[in-house]
């Protein structure tokens, strides 16, 4: 799965790249964004997973839009994850997960100033305070946003983690004899940043 969506990423990169370098580059802006990450853990047995609020934030890279008004954004973003785990018993503990995430970003503007975002993502891991995961998460983005002319930028979207990022050898053939599927994220994150360049 992982594989796939590199693969992906990839030809996505290439499909936007080629036609927004054929232009003078004015339009490409680097930029810096930050917001909340809301997320949970989608598969965890023995608990009902509730949401977590943490922060996110990084770099993005921003190519020249086409004619068509396509362009490609590349991030590097430090995002807080995991979920609150409430148990049977009432206690709650909280399981944060820290990713870089990846994402490439395939952008259709519409009317000027509002677009919206689909693309792959891979999530590398930094860290986490309790559980045992993988290093490399595969999922894929979609969301909406404004971007004014002044470079202003504000992002509302969903991250969906499609492979399992559990990583615990006992959980994992505890959940195959009982026939449950996998470990994944599920983010929701708002965000604001600002594009510097030329306007």
């Amino acid at each position: 799965m992982t594989k796939n969506v590199l693969q992906l990423s990839l030809c996505a990169l290439g499909f936007v790249t080629l036609p927004a370098a054929a232009q003078s580059g004015e339009g490409t802006k680097l930029g810096l964004k930050a917001g909340l990450s809301v997320a949970t853990l989608d598969g965890a047995i023995n608990a009902t997973s509730k949401f977590r609020t943490d922060f996110v934030a990084g770099p993005v890279l921003r190519l020249a839009p086409t004619k068509q008004h396509f362009t490609l954004q590349l991030e590097a973003l430090v995002s807080g994850q995991g979920a609150d785990l409430e148990r049977s018993n009432g206690t709650t503990e909280a399981y944060k997960i820290y990713y870089l995430n990846v994402p490439v970003l395939l952008r259709q503007y519409i009317g000027g100033m509002f677009y919206v975002n689909v693309g792959p993502q891979l999530g590398l891991l930094l860290g986490s305070s309790k559980g045992t995961y993988k290093s490399v998460e595969g999922g894929v983005v979609g969301g909406i946003g404004v971007e004014t002319p002044s470079g202003f930028v504000v992002d509302l979207r969903l991250n969906y983690g499609l492979s399992d990022i559990n990583n615990d050898e006992a959980e994992r053939a505890l959940r195959n004899r009982l026939g449950f599927g996998g470990l994944h994220n599920r983010v929701i994150q708002g965000s604001v940043g600002y594009l510097f360049g030329k306007k």
